[in-house]
């Protein structure tokens, strides 16, 4: 009966224990998790390692994970299997699996190519699977539950101990193994030997690890014993144990003197101190993904968790830690303070004092607290119930009449503002009371924070809208010269923050700054501020200036002078509540931060330090793709034009957490990035980029320097541009050639028209010169023709005369001869002759063309023709024909109608222009 009571007894403190240390509320460090999904594999994780450039390689259950930093990627065994154990050294990677190990090493592609060393092995095995590797006097050991295989580069043995391996460790520089009835023994020289004096308690050891030069080894649930001079003895704190005892410890990774982390089965994680026998755990509800833990590797300052359901990691020593509560219960945190060595926050669930046991609400005081305000040693609790005190973990109320915004001393004074949601009211702190004191003209709309200008004038904000100007009368309590700003052009946004820094009215709207100009009664950009648009002021403690940036990430620390230190934190940014933000001075180096669901807490001093310390190194480049068509990366990189449209580099910097990279290009592009830089359409030609890796606003020293060329498109490249001078100087001897071609011509053309113009104008002289003939053959012909008629006229006149005397006179017969001589003379043949010949010279074709048109002309028609060609009138053709003008017209007549001209058809005319 007494052993079943003690056993209950134990069993209900060991329940209390974790329970207590499960509430404790402790401050953290923050937690990024991958889950399956973000991965993309199998859940569990039972082995992490990372090699020299700080890349993350966990044994998963669907192949090996390499995560850079940015991202992730999966490699299957050939045969499929689930890994079970990891280990870097040097360019390779060792993995062990189900009847298989071997190494991994990175492709020019930035792959990884497996290959296999179980061949290596002279004997058989069945059955075994691998789950710890580690590297040993050169040798790389591989460990299943029944053998250890030592591989030194070339070939394999095999050792087999006469017990059950459950742990591996190597230390000063011994390869020790654990079994599972406690014993530890040392591999040496191929064989084993006990190494401990002592068992543990016949208790399987699970885990071996070496803190402070000191062998520890790890049991299940009976807790961490330390070996010293071969002999076994506890390690650790009662509290220590007996959260190992319900929690079950699976891992052990020594941070530094001053912390161990232990992973277990069921509790997540525990943060160590050896020295002090603090605990701290991050279990499933305060930030891991799960509550077992598989693995656990140290790099650097991070601290990888290989959990059953995803991967987490943290940085123990983070300048920022956060006190968190995912139940609820807290909420949304307003404001924080201290009094009497406790920690008081105010949220929108009420006030809840926080202790080293965990979160406890003040009764009476839930609903919206707004701001917590401390007045000489004395807390106030600004709630929307109204004005209360906080006294003995209890709220006092002080006024109820409406919801209270705040308290602010009024200068040179011992009274108050209290901004209300009714305006303003006065207090006055009297013998340790605080006494409303009536303020004419302070009702009315609400105000949420005031500014004091000096000691008579002040600034008050609406909580929505607006804010005025006004003259605080002390003697008469009442609030004069009352001046509105809401409607004012600059300030675009319905709520304007307002502040006082270095004696200046400063007001934040809408991401710009604006100040106060008292002399000309004005707003107006205030210049100094320029640098930080966007970001509103959280603090302004003793010269100490927190901004938050309203539009993005990012916190900054300054003091205007010698000291600036930007942060962006992710899991403060997805924490903080946008325009409530509040930062809370608790000493000269520790700040809380207001968060939803708790509170952060930053060490401002630890923070310097590590930026200060801080090792941006150099980023690698870990892909370039093109189009999805992976490039090289052991030699110089050179890209086709039809592959450059779209140009993918993957950089990371694994041994960072959560850095940017800055980049340039040398054709004048630069920005900021994350992991991956996409590039499209570049033009032909040699590029630098140079990458620098960017954390907290620092950016690395040493740049990446990637060289690449974009090759030239096939119409650019030399065998083209061969042709296309080749082409050039054809179409430019082509072109010369036919402008040869056609300038002969047109000389050709050009002595062809000269010659015809020569032809032409020969001709025409020659032309002229017939004309010249002719007309002077034409005016021979005329005159000889008119001399004939008026010879023949003469002629005729004297035949009359003759023949008028012819019968007076005696000789008649001599009259009549020489009648007959002039007979003959006129009806010669010889001067019709003449005449013809040299009508024909100057008419040629006239009788031809006119008798084949009238055939039936006589030889006398001709004549007549001939002499109306001549445009000879009747009269004078008579003579020439030897007849009388009665017998020319005649003639005419009997012509007309051969001819069959119509009457009123001039008969001269026609034979002048038909003939």
């Amino acid at each position: 009966m007494f052993l079943k009571l003690h056993h209950r007894f134990v069993f209900v403190a060991l329940g209390l224990l974790l329970s207590l240390c499960a509430s404790a509320q402790n401050f953290l460090p923050p937690v990024t998790n991958y889950n399956s999904t973000t991965y993309n594999a199998a859940s569990q994780n039972w082995g992490l390692s990372t090699d020299s450039d700080g890349t993350l390689y966990a044994a998963n259950n669907d192949g090996l994970l390499r995560f850079d930093g940015e991202r992730w990627e999966v490699f299957t065994l050939p045969n499929k299997t689930a890994i079970r154990s990891v280990f870097c050294i040097k360019d390779r990677i060792y993995t062990g699996s189900y009847e298989e190990f071997g190494y991994w090493t990175e492709d020019a592609y930035g792959s990884l190519q497996y290959t296999s060393l179980s061949k290596l092995i002279s004997t058989t095995f069945a059955n075994e699977e691998f789950w710890q590797i580690t590297a040993w006097q050169g040798a790389i050991v591989f460990r299943s539950f029944g053998n250890l295989y030592v591989y030194n580069g070339q070939t394999i043995t095999t050792q087999r101990p006469q017990t059950i391996i459950t742990a591996m460790q190597v230390h000063n520089d011994k390869l020790l193994l654990g079994s599972n009835y406690g014993e530890i023994f040392e591999f040496d020289q191929d064989r084993f030997q006990s190494y401990a004096e002592n068992s543990i308690s016949a208790s399987s050891i699970i885990e071996l690890s070496t803190y402070d030069n000191q062998l520890l080894a790890g049991t299940r649930r009976q807790g961490i014993y330390s070996l010293k001079n071969g002999v076994f003895s506890p390690w650790g704190s009662e509290a220590l144990k007996a959260f190992l005892a319900v929690n079950e410890l699976n891992k052990i990774q020594p941070v530094d003197q001053d912390l161990v982390i232990l992973g277990t089965v069921k509790g997540g994680i525990l943060y160590y101190n050896p020295k002090t026998g603090a605990l701290k755990n991050h279990f499933r509800q305060n930030g891991l993904q799960n509550n077992t833990v598989l693995s656990l590797h140290k790099d650097r300052s991070k601290i990888w968790i290989g959990l059953d359901n995803g991967i987490d990691v943290v940085v123990p020593n983070t300048a920022i830690q956060y006190l968190l509560d995912n139940t609820g219960q807290l909420g949304a945190v307003y404001d924080i303070a201290s009094l009497g060595g406790s920690l008081y926050v105010g949220s929108n669930t009420g006030v809840h004092k926080i202790t080293e046991q965990g979160i406890f609400f003040i009764p009476g005081s839930q609903g919206q607290v707004w701001s917590l305000t401390k007045i000489e040693g004395r807390l106030f609790v600004n709630h929307n119930l109204g004005l209360f005190e906080l006294k003995n973990d209890a709220l006092k109320l002080v006024s109820g009449v409406s919801g209270s915004f705040g308290l602010t001393a009024i200068p040179q004074s011992s009274s108050y503002f209290n901004t209300t949601y009714n305006g303003l009211r006065t207090y006055t702190l009297t013998e340790g009371t605080l006494l409303n004191q009536p303020l004419a003209e302070g009702g009315g709309a609400p105000v949420e924070h005031v500014i004091f200008e000096d000691q008579n004038y002040f600034w008050a904000a609406h909580p929505y809208k607006g804010f005025y100007r006004a003259q605080l009368n002390n003697q008469q309590q009442r609030i004069e010269n009352k001046e509105s700003y809401i409607d004012y052009e600059a300030l675009a946004a319905y709520k304007t923050e307002i502040h006082k820094l270095e004696g200046e009215i400063a007001f934040y709207n809408a991401g710009s700054w604006y100040r106060y100009n008292s002399i000309s009664d004005t707003l107006e950009e205030f210049e100094d501020l320029k640098a930080y648009t966007s970001y509103a002021l959280l603090s302004n403690q003793d010269n100490s200036y927190w901004f938050k940036n309203r539009n993005g990430a990012g916190l900054i620390y300054t003091n205007f002078s010698s000291d600036s230190i930007f942060i962006e934190e992710p899991l403060l940014e997805s924490r903080i509540i946008k325009n409530y933000e509040k930062i809370v001075k608790r000493n000269d180096s520790i700040y809380y931060i207001t968060l939803n669901e708790g509170f952060a807490r930053l060490n401002l001093a630890q923070l310097q330090r590590d930026n200060a310390n801080q090792n941006l190194s150099t980023p690698l480049l870990n892909g370039i793709k093109t189009n999805n068509k992976a490039l090289a990366l052991d030699q110089s990189i050179e890209i086709p034009f039809k592959e450059a449209g779209q140009i993918e580099i993957a950089i990371a910097a694994p041994q960072l957490h959560n850095p940017k990279f800055f980049y340039s290009l040398s054709n004048g592009l630069s920005g900021q990035s994350n992991g991956t830089l996409n590039f499209q359409n570049l033009q032909a030609g040699s590029y630098t980029l140079k990458i620098w890796p960017e954390l907290n606003g620092q950016r690395g020293d040493q740049p990446l320097n990637v060289t690449f060329l974009i090759k030239r498109p096939w119409y650019l490249s030399n065998l083209m541009i061969v042709v296309y001078v080749l082409l050039l100087f054809g179409v430019i001897f082509l072109v010369a050639y036919i402008n040869k071609q056609k300038l002969n011509k047109h000389r050709r053309e050009l002595e062809e028209r000269l010659v015809k113009e020569q032809e032409r104008k020969n001709q025409l002289a020659e032309r002229n010169n017939l004309l010249e003939e002719i007309n002077a053959k034409r005016k021979e012909l005329a005159n000889t023709t008119y001399l004939a008629a008026k010879r023949n006229s003469s002629l005729i006149d004297i035949k009359n005369d003759l023949e008028a005397v012819k019968d007076k006179g005696d000789n008649q017969k001599k009259v009549n001869s020489i009648q007959n001589k002039i007979n003959h003379i006129i009806d010669a043949k010889d001067n019709w002759k003449v005449f013809e010949t040299t009508f024909k010279e100057i008419n040629n074709d006239f009788f031809q063309q006119l008798l084949e048109n009238h055939p039936t002309l006589s030889s006398k028609d001709l004549k007549l023709c001939a002499y109306l060609k001549m445009n000879l009138s009747t009269k004078e053709i008579a003579p020439l024909m030897a007849i009388s003008v009665r017998g020319v017209e005649i003639h005419r007549y009997r012509l007309r109608k051969k001819l069959d001209l119509k009457s009123g058809k001039n008969l001269s005319k026609y034979l002048i222009k038909n003939y």
